[in-house]
């Protein structure tokens, strides 16, 4: 039996085209303050793989906008081949994936992974770690797991 996600979701991710235009966007909408974005760090400390490789230019800009129950991420890849880059090229600005934190990631990739939900790519950030399951053509978005130390 596969093991199961926690049922709070703590991101909704979108991969766009234009940061900052996406940013003023969303941050109008719900009359606030555009958020400022961020490079992800370079591989050296992200140890990002994509599909089992590493990928040693892959980066992206990242912002956020915090709402009472959830966060809205904004990702725009640059450099090489990511799970972002895949989604932008094949089907444009949109609705990526949807982020759990959980306890155990390891445990339930390899659940998913007999249910033929793969890993897609992962990454390490300060305190933690990120791992995509490739679920785009099973559930229209893929899932990211963020295990904090």
């Amino acid at each position: 039996m596969r093991t199961p996600l926690p049922h709070a979701v703590t991101q909704i991710a979108f991969v766009v085209d234009d940061i900052e235009k996406y940013l003023q966007r969303f941050a109008r909408l719900f009359n606030l303050e555009t958020p400022t974005w961020r490079l992800t760090n370079p591989y050296e400390q992200t140890q990002l793989t994509y599909k089992n490789q590493p990928s040693t230019t892959a980066r992206a800009k990242l912002g956020f906008i915090n709402l009472e129950n959830i966060t809205l991420e904004f990702i725009e890849p640059v450099g090489g081949p990511s799970v972002w880059q895949d989604f932008l090229q094949t089907r444009g600005p949109g609705i990526q994936h949807i982020a759990f934190e959980v306890k155990g990631a390891k445990t339930i990739i390899a659940s998913f992974e007999e249910e033929g939900i793969p890993l897609g790519q992962t990454s390490q950030f300060s305190g933690g770690r990120a791992a995509y399951l490739a679920a785009l053509n099973i559930l229209g978005c893929d899932l990211e797991l963020l295990e904090h130390d």
